[in-house]
């Protein structure tokens, strides 16, 4: 049964590199977030504040409802 040895041809070509380690979204986004530059992360810092600020600010008064 010379057939079911394995060829040292065969195991060449199934040489395959062990998967990556996989990492959670939550490392994926950190890992951005410290190669951004300084520059950028004021950026979005700010983008943040003020869409903050606008969720959090309070509905004007004068709009009516259609009901």
């Amino acid at each position: 049964m010379a057939s079911d040895s394995p060829s040292p041809h065969g195991a060449r070509s199934r040489n395959v590199c062990p998967p990556s380690p996989t990492i959670s979204p939550a490392q994926a986004i950190a890992d951005a977030w410290k190669r951004e530059s300084m520059e950028n992360q004021e950026k979005w810092k700010r983008i943040d504040a003020d869409v903050k600020t606008r969720f959090n600010a309070p509905r004007k008064p004068g709009r009516k409802t259609k009901m």
